[in-house]
């Protein structure tokens, strides 16, 4: 086992892979998130946007899988409110190329808040500017979600065409040209005064 994996499986990580927004904070994933990821990926009602959910014994497996590819660099990260500071969802950078796929996955009591799209900007700012990526994608399992649309289209993604392989469409890219860097502000100063 490298050491790399080691470190994800004992819950060790670099701290300049984790990042905040005003409400939340992200740390990559580790062995002690079995539980959280386990639960996500077994909820019918989550899932039914996503894909079938597993059983228990598909995601326990997934969730090893998924701690083996935190490296080079992480690949998924533990959203936490900055309030109470509980875990409550899965954020996902996923690829090794320079236009990997993001997700997010959020248990119940998170839906509706705005917290998915917090998150998902979020994780933009912190891979445009620690990974030099050149494009973000994201794909629709339900290309019909308008929940889905609205979030995408506010945070700067772009629909792209359908495709042989995708005839329905439900891809989306965010390139590095079109991303909006945050803007220096009061929370920022904030966090930077507090850090």
């Amino acid at each position: 086992m490298r050491t790399h994996e080691v470190a994800a499986i004992a819950g060790v990580h670099r701290v300049a892979d984790e990042f905040e927004t005003a409400r939340l904070r992200m740390r990559p994933l580790d062995g002690s998130d079995a539980a959280l990821y386990c639960q996500l990926y077994t909820t019918a009602e989550l899932m039914r946007f996503i894909a079938p959910p597993l059983s228990m014994e598909a995601a326990q497996r997934s969730f090893e899988v998924a701690l083996r590819n935190q490296s080079p660099r992480p690949q998924r990260w533990i959203i936490h409110g900055k309030q109470g500071g509980a875990a409550i969802g899965l954020l996902g950078l996923i690829g090794s190329g320079d236009r990997p796929e993001i997700g997010v996955m959020l248990v119940a009591p998170a839906h509706g808040r705005g917290i998915g799209s917090e998150a998902m900007q979020g994780m933009a700012d912190h891979a445009f500017s620690a990974f030099g990526l050149q494009s973000i994608c994201a794909r629709q399992s339900v290309v019909d979600n308008p929940a889905v649309i609205r979030m995408m289209t506010r945070l700067g993604y772009t629909a792209l065409p359908p495709t042989p392989e995708r005839p329905q469409g439900g891809e989306w890219e965010l390139p590095r040209s079109r991303w909006r860097a945050p803007e220096p502000g009061p929370a920022m100063a904030e966090a930077a005064a507090s850090g």
